[in-house]
């Protein structure tokens, strides 16, 4: 069972989420907040979500604060999913920046939330088409361009495939432990937080087409 947290400051659409998510066979929401604040104040470190599902405008304590915190208080723990109207790049860069591992647009369907939310689970991050889009075109996530070995452009190009490290590890026959050396390698080189940023680094470079 994945448990899911949802900070969202209209209670009407907060409720409607929640329904969503706990009609959804294999999730549970085991909490919900009206900002960042309330989050911070409620949640169970012994019960810590998979998932935090956040939105980026909210009153007293906003998104992109919030990932902040959460990143500041429990590490890498939580997966962190941004669920928002706005399609700012401002606003998107700031989530992604403070550690969010996601960004998906509120007039998505219901499946592709689900999908945003399997995909950080199991992969890492997840960017819906039209906000890497968004963002590929912005200019103003990556700006300059280290040298990366063969073997990291081709781990690269597997991250922005949504291969996890298994399946990257069978497919290159390397270990499972020389992938996430790789992963960290790059973002250290690349100068992002976390796979998200390797993805808009890899889009913005030309490293990866989206279909």
């Amino acid at each position: 069972m994945k448990k899911i947290a949802i900070v969202e400051d209209h209670g009407i659409l907060r409720t409607s989420f929640v329904n969503l998510i706990n009609d959804e066979i294999g999730y549970t929401v085991i909490l919900e907040a009206a900002n960042g604040e309330e989050l911070l104040t409620r949640i169970n470190p012994k019960n810590l979500p998979d998932v935090v599902i956040v939105d980026v405008e909210m009153p007293i304590m906003d998104g992109p604060q919030t990932v902040l915190e959460l990143r500041k208080k429990h590490g890498t723990k939580i997966k962190i999913l941004a669920l928002s109207i706005h399609k700012e790049v401002r606003l998107i860069n700031e989530m992604l920046q403070n550690g969010a591992n996601g960004y998906i647009s509120k007039a998505a369907s219901a499946e592709e939330l689900f999908t945003g939310i399997q995909k950080v689970i199991n992969v890492g991050h997840y960017l819906s088409k039209d906000i890497s889009s968004i963002l590929k075109d912005s200019g103003l996530f990556i700006s300059y361009n280290p040298k990366l070995s063969k073997k990291e452009i081709a781990i690269l190009k597997l991250i922005c495939e949504e291969k996890g490290n298994p399946e990257i590890a069978e497919i290159l026959n390397i270990p499972r432990s020389t992938v996430n050396t790789y992963r960290t390698r790059m973002i250290d080189k690349v100068g992002v937080t976390n796979s998200v940023g390797l993805v808009l680094f890899a889009l913005k470079q030309g490293l990866y087409k989206m279909e």
